[in-house]
């Protein structure tokens, strides 16, 4: 059947080029996908695997605030308790807010969509 085929049913080609490396790693990973055609892999990575563009340096230096900020307390807590001190309550829940509010600023840098 020849590409203008009227009842081929995906009628658009692609061209790509891979160097040896890269076919090697393909192969691999179609492989262990057990997935024998070049096409169906190709197909499956290009339009069922997500990624995102993060084009907002504001939301990523807040993320990475919110991260410094769970890291240090990280650090306070295990420092009082190699010292042998109890740490209170209030630390922790302080912890666990900081970390809830990381995940907040992940889904939103991941979505676009605020939280």
């Amino acid at each position: 059947m020849s590409r203008d085929a009227p009842n081929r049913k995906r009628k658009h080609a692609h061209l790509l080029y891979l160097s040896d490396a890269e076919e090697q790693m393909v192969r691999e990973r179609m492989d262990r996908a057990h997935i024998k055609s070049f096409s169906e892999y190709a197909r499956h990575c290009l339009i069922n695997v997500n990624f995102f563009i993060i084009d907002d340096a504001k939301e990523l230096k807040e993320f990475t605030y919110e991260i410094n900020k769970i890291g240090v307390n990280i650090n306070q807590i295990a420092h009082a308790l190699n010292a042998g001190h109890q740490v209170d309550k209030e630390t922790i829940d302080e912890l666990k807010e900081l970390a809830v509010t990381v995940c907040q600023y992940q889904r939103f840098i991941l979505s676009g969509t605020p939280f």
